[in-house]
């Protein structure tokens, strides 16, 4: 494969890539994906993967030789590089709203409207240089500089992949609020529930049900520290806004710890010796869905009201405590 050849393969798939997009986007706009938030930031952790580092590698390796080779080519790739920074702008922001949909501090609105824009800016970017790179590689390079510099670039690839960190959800971060721990804990569970199911359906039942034991034990202990800590300082301010009262928040718990048990046991009937083990699997994924959809709308609603307020009028003694206990809670899940 040539250089030429390269190029066009890796834009095309990035073209791909960015077409499955479309069933994401109206999965944002109907507001009915149940897993809309976690797709959103796998698609931004591959435009961090992917793309940043095709960008890198044009910059630092490809436009630096043509440049040199071919004088009167600067002004074509001043602009490929301008469009590179306004991609890297957008970049950042899909990454940072992708987490923030996770947390329930953004909106699908937000969402749809980048993923839009950065699709459009890309799609545009690709089309320029599949009609400026080849014709200048082609120009310049000889049959065995061709392969030297295929080499060169699918090593500078390597490196910027390499050096292009991808945030890891299970990793516990140092938060500054409430709101945002919560939502950084919960976007660790949403990333359970999905283990999870990822290897249910694939029938992996003694790892689905290890998956399914950690995710079960650190929801109820998160619940419970916020029944324990968070609730009772909550219960003490009054005037709470609509959709704001304890007791809400308390039934919330309640009917996810009945859902949890009763997907726990239809998880324990299940056996790999079941010729109609597929069946029952496919047939309890709407129990799922369901489960996950009431979590996400409890997780929004500690969001935007239970934890903000919390935030605004707990001492700073009571905040450290509530932290405490959610962050230990989260802990001592992660070891069992």
């Amino acid at each position: 494969m040539s250089l030429v050849a390269q190029l066009r393969s890796e834009h095309e798939q990035m073209r791909k890539r960015l077409a499955a997009w479309d069933d994401l986007l109206v999965e944002l706009e109907s507001g009915v994906g149940t897993f809309a938030a976690l797709r959103l930031k796998e698609e931004a952790n591959w435009v961090r993967s992917a793309i940043l580092p095709h960008l890198e590698a044009e910059e630092k390796f490809l436009f630096p030789l043509l440049s040199d080779r071919m004088p009167e080519a600067s002004a074509t790739l001043r602009r490929l590089s301008d469009d590179h920074e306004k991609l890297r702008n957008l970049i950042s922001q899909l990454t940072e709203v992708a987490w923030k949909r996770q947390l329930g501090t953004a909106t699908n609105r937000q969402a749809q409207e980048l993923l839009k824009t950065f699709r459009w800016r890309l799609l545009d970017h690709l089309a320029r240089e599949d009609g400026a790179l080849p014709p200048l590689l082609l120009q310049t390079l000889t049959a065995d500089e061709d392969a030297e510099w295929q080499r060169r670039w699918q090593e500078q690839i390597a490196s910027a992949t390499a050096q292009t960190p991808v945030p890891d959800p299970q990793s516990p971060i140092p938060s500054s609020s409430l709101t945002d721990l919560n939502g950084r804990i919960h976007a660790w569970l949403d990333d359970l529930l999905l283990q999870h199911l990822e290897a249910l359906t694939a029938l992996n039942l003694n790892e689905a049900k290890e998956l399914w034991s950690q995710f079960a034990n650190a929801l109820l202990a998160h619940a419970q520290a916020e029944d324990s800590v968070a609730l009772p300082v909550y219960e003490r301010f009054g005037n709470f806004p609509e959709g704001g009262q304890p007791s809400l928040f308390d039934a919330e718990h309640k009917g996810i710890e009945r859902m949890l048990r009763s997907l726990t046991q239809r998880l324990e009937n299940l056996s790999p010796d079941d010729p109609s083990l597929r069946r029952r699997i496919v047939v309890s994924l709407d129990r799922y869905m369901l489960f996950r959809h009431l979590i996400e709308h409890h997780t929004l609603r500690e969001q935007n009201i239970f934890y903000p307020i919390l935030d605004e009028k707990a001492s700073d003694e009571e905040k450290q405590n509530i932290a405490q206990a959610l962050t230990e809670a989260q802990k001592s899940a992660q070891r069992s």
